[in-house]
């Protein structure tokens, strides 16, 4: 149940250090049609099958085998993709109605319908390791031959988003895949642009895609194969671009020089959030985090601008929330709610009867900079007489282990940029998460939230940017800073490769050659 959280929180810090590059991609035949495309990911897929790979650092091998109901834009909208029409029914978001294109089929020839379609969704639902997404979720049932409707038990203003490619619920899968289950972690069964070339993959080193004879729309077939290859060393990878072996690689900060003095393109977009969650706020293993003035003075102890200048440079931005400019719950006013103030925050933890500190156990990870924030944070709370001993996970799973099993009252996290009923799921709502494991709950915060997830679209944003203040007014973490996913490309050779805020690199459809 909180695997798929936790990874997908992390989900984007993964795709910061994928690289998608291509080998002699940047040959046309005279269709329009380049010849490789050649993906650099720095780890194998935790599976093949959409219901279980990780958002984020698995969503190139998954989207190119497999169409999504939806799809959203560069631009945050969501647009038509298997469905041509859809829109919740009635009031309060829980009816959701889509209708899909006609003549559609699997890759394997299988047509697609709305029972087949119906029935990918509620496996996914329920077998899937996303499942606080669609927790919501009662029903997925046909209505005709090419309707569906989803039902749900409460408000879910985000069924749109859940059906797109970058969320992958809405990734279709055939009737050959539902009944060969335990073959979809490394065969393909969609209906998407290409397929897995099972005779040219090994599993763990590369993956090869071919295009997909049956495609409802061969204009977003650009390249004649693409192939992942599996390469953990990142400046080996860049060389490949500077070099002209590949195109594009997505980089990290200290990249970035490297990158423009050999002559390639970078662009960057706000991706994710670092800093501690304090989750044991109702004080059960360290009592003073109990008291929102303890935790308040642990957000004041934090110099944030320093931290961000000094391990991310100008592709960081300190924050004080969890959320990223451009999405629905991120609130300018409370970018810098807490300023640094050590005496405040003294005097914080006097009045809540802790003058001179206390200890703290926490844990961390020691992955995408997780850890660096972590350290530096730790070292600033010493000048207000808090003294944190820190365990370093070395795996997610040991992450996740340590965070839902209760061991430690604070968590260095990592988390992608995410809408704020997203969020709420792992980190607001009073259930057991990776990201809220002892339940915590505010009557208010919970209020606000069944508020807005049951408005209209339109008045959502201001809604949700007053969950955001709510929850940073009630100090449950200390956000520390966003960082940039950054990617460097030969922009000669590649058009429609672009990055922003909660949007991946597209290359099932977008990314061409020029």
């Amino acid at each position: 149940m909180f695997r798929q959280r936790m990874i997908s929180g992390l989900a984007t810090l993964v795709v910061l250090a994928a690289a998608a590059t291509a080998c002699g991609g940047s040959s046309k035949d005279s269709g329009g049609q380049g010849d490789t495309l050649t993906v650099i990911s720095p780890s194998a897929p935790a599976s093949l099958d959409p219901a279980k790979a990780n958002v984020g650092s698995d969503n190139w091998f998954v989207n190119l085998a497999y169409d999504t109901v939806l799809r959203q834009g560069q631009d945050g909208k969501t647009g038509p993709a298997l469905a041509t029409k859809w829109g919740y029914v009635g009031t309060g978001n829980r009816e959701f109605d889509f209708t899909l294109r006609d003549g559609v089929k699997f890759a394997d020839g299988t047509a697609m319908t709305a029972q087949t379609v119906a029935a990918s969704l509620n496996y996914t639902r329920k077998n899937g390791l996303n499942v606080s997404w669609t927790s919501a979720i009662d029903s997925v049932t046909a209505t005709g031959p090419l309707t569906v409707r989803i039902h749900c038990s409460s408000p879910h203003p985000n069924v749109p988003q859940l059906l797109n490619q970058i969320l992958l619920v809405g990734s279709v899968i055939s009737p050959a895949g539902l009944a060969n289950a335990g073959k979809m972690g490394t065969q393909s069964f969609g209906a998407g642009p290409y397929v897995l070339d099972t005779a040219h993959t090994a599993t763990g080193d590369h993956y090869t895609y071919t295009p997909n004879p049956n495609y409802w729309d061969k204009t977003k077939i650009h390249w004649k194969k693409v192939i992942i290859k599996i390469v953990a060393n990142p400046n080996s990878a860049l060389q490949a671009v500077k070099t002209g072996q590949a195109d594009v690689l997505g980089i990290t900060a200290n990249q970035v020089d490297t990158a423009t003095s050999g002559g390639l393109s970078v662009i960057r977009s706000p991706n994710a959030f670092l800093g501690i969650d304090l989750v044991d706020r109702d004080g059960v293993l360290s009592k003073p985090l109990k008291d929102v003035r303890v935790r308040q003075a642990l957000n004041y102890a934090v110099d944030r601008e320093s931290i961000t200048k000094a391990l991310f440079q100008q592709y960081g931005h300190a924050t004080d929330q969890i959320s990223l400019p451009g999405l629905d719950g991120f609130a300018a006013d409370y970018d810098n709610h807490y300023s640094y103030d050590p005496a405040k925050a003294k005097q914080l933890l006097a009045a809540a009867g802790y003058p001179n500190g206390f200890p703290l156990h926490m844990e961390t990870q020691n992955f995408f900079g997780i850890d660096l924030v972590t350290q530096a944070v730790v070292q600033q709370w010493k000048q207000i007489g808090v003294t944190a001993t820190v365990t370093t996970d070395t795996s997610i799973g040991q992450w996740l282990g340590n965070a839902t099993s209760k061991k430690f009252p604070a968590l260095g996290f990592g988390y992608g940029g995410a809408s704020t009923y997203t969020l709420s799921l792992d980190w607001m709502l009073p259930h057991p998460t990776a990201f809220n494991p002892f339940a915590s709950q505010d009557p208010a915060l919970t209020a606000l939230l069944a508020t807005a997830a049951a408005a209209p679209q339109e008045q959502q944003p201001a809604l949700y940017q007053n969950v955001m203040r709510r929850v940073v007014d009630q100090a449950w973490f200390v956000s520390v800073l966003r960082t940039d996913g950054i990617y460097a490309f030969n922009s000669h050779k590649l058009k429609g490769f672009a990055v922003a805020p909660s949007y991946l690199p597209d290359l099932a459809w977008a990314t061409a050659p020029k």
